[in-house]
């Protein structure tokens, strides 16, 4: 079935794209090629106000994932997973909550946060390098 994906799934273009969304673009290309279905794309949630965003809600079988992804161009200033602080970890894992209470069908399904590191070419979107940590974030 993966051979099947691999033909029939294309990858992105990713040309005149900002970097965040290219980034997000080739996650979950390679999401896809993994079997799993793309729920939502930054998914917002909102009250009054807006509350917060997940960048890709997926699923395979009965599993969901949340996926977090920081895109840059280079790690000089900082590298990518240390912008996933407790701060944003704390978030995620808030997001992920209000996100199964608003979709119930999903409540018995287990799931987890993976944190995707894309690193671009510096005056371009060609993909340099791709990192996923699965299951990143615990204790959800």
């Amino acid at each position: 079935m993966r051979l099947f994906r691999k033909f029939f799934i294309r990858p992105p273009k990713l040309e005149g794209l900002e970097p965040g969304e290219a980034g997000e673009e080739w996650v979950s290309y390679l999401y896809k090629l993994e079997g799993y279905k793309i729920l939502a794309r930054n998914y917002a949630l909102y009250s009054k106000k807006k509350l917060g965003e997940i960048d890709i809600v997926c699923q395979k079988r009965n599993e969901i994932r949340i996926v977090e992804v920081k895109t840059r161009r280079d790690e000089n200033f900082m590298n990518v997973f240390e912008a996933v602080d407790w701060r944003k970890q704390n978030y995620l894992r808030r997001m992920a909550k209000l996100f199964i209470q608003q979709n119930t069908r999903f409540a018995d399904f287990p799931f987890q946060i993976d944190v995707a590191a894309v690193l671009l070419e510096p005056f371009d979107n060609r993909i340099r390098s791709v990192r996923i940590i699965e299951n990143a974030i615990e204790d959800v």
